[in-house]
């Protein structure tokens, strides 16, 4: 019986690490060259990913999909998308796509945790299973944080820049366009966005009630707050975006104090845990050489 088991989990080993290289050249492989230039140009993220082939894998992974939204429920389709949204939809990610990677992910280990479980290692099986959950989510909130620290940066300078051209003459949405023309970066990009929206027949508050939903960033909700009310209450705009700017460097700065303050004693502890332990044992060894000392007599003598 023993042997029997032995034999299965050879058989499953060898699946899982098979399952496992497959899948991890076919995330890394790149069928691009099939397509010319010209198609290249027209295609971005899930289109692109189509256009290039699919393994049976990730068609299997996609059969998924529609038994994960019903388990998941409206809310949290609500709220992933929002995550989605807030991360500037990286490469073209949807809700499905997102679901669909998750699922890959679970196919991928699946075998894997069928090992682990014949072995009876618990917490194995329970790291496969937190595998699936982790490693999109951690790469979708890589994607969120970079990109609101992104948009908070650049914003004070957009405003600037915004503030001058209103006080120069230029109406309001054609500042907007004409400053968003000069930036890149998802900044620039929220802003066209929401231009294109009003052009389409939105009104302003409800598209740039939008750009506060689609923003993870407090100083983009300041600088919606402060702009509804200047078109509502008639307020001067430009002094405004002055004020909101200089808010949000004076932000800035604390928060750059505040992240300095706690690098001390991150490097308190590294040097703790990493180089302490490291001096000790290499000046205990130099004194032992040196003093050319018989630990074993000694050992046997407190003996």
């Amino acid at each position: 019986m023993s042997g029997l088991v032995a034999l299965a989990t050879a058989v499953v080993a060898a699946l899982a690490t098979a399952l496992f290289l497959y899948g991890y050249r076919q995330m890394r492989s790149d069928a691009m060259g099939r397509l010319a230039v010209e198609d290249l140009a027209l295609l971005r993220g899930q289109q692109r990913r189509k256009a290039e082939g699919e393994s049976p894998l990730q068609r299997l992974a996609r059969r998924f999909v529609p038994g994960m939204r019903r388990r998941l429920g409206p809310r949290r389709i609500a709220g992933l998308q929002r995550r989605i949204d807030e991360a500037g939809r990286p490469d073209g990610l949807t809700v499905d796509g997102y679901l669909e990677r998750t699922a890959w992910w679970a196919l991928l280990v699946v075998l894997a945790a069928v090992l682990f479980l014949l072995q009876g290692n618990v917490i194995a099986v329970l790291l496969c299973v937190a595998v699936p959950v982790i490693l999109p989510l951690s790469r979708l909130a890589a994607a969120q944080r970079t990109r609101r620290e992104r948009i908070d940066r650049d914003l004070p300078d957009f405003l600037d820049v915004l503030a001058v051209t209103v006080m120069a003459g230029v109406s309001f949405r054609a500042a907007l366009a004409r400053v968003a023309e000069r930036f890149e970066g998802p900044l620039a990009d929220e802003i066209t966005l929401t231009l294109e929206q009003i052009a389409n027949g939105a009104s302003v508050r409800e598209s740039f009630t939008n750009l506060r939903g689609r923003s993870s960033s407090e100083p983009v909700a300041q600088f919606v707050s402060a702009l509804l009310q200047s078109q509502e209450l008639g307020a001067p705009l430009a002094e405004s975006l002055k004020q909101i700017a200089e808010d949000m460097r004076r932000d800035s700065a604390q928060r750059q104090r505040r992240a300095a303050a706690t690098t001390a004693p991150k490097v308190t502890l590294v040097t703790s845990l990493v180089l302490v332990p490291g001096a000790l044992i290499f000046v205990i060894v130099g004194l032992y050489l040196g003093a050319d000392v018989d630990l074993g007599a000694l050992l046997g003598a407190a003996g």
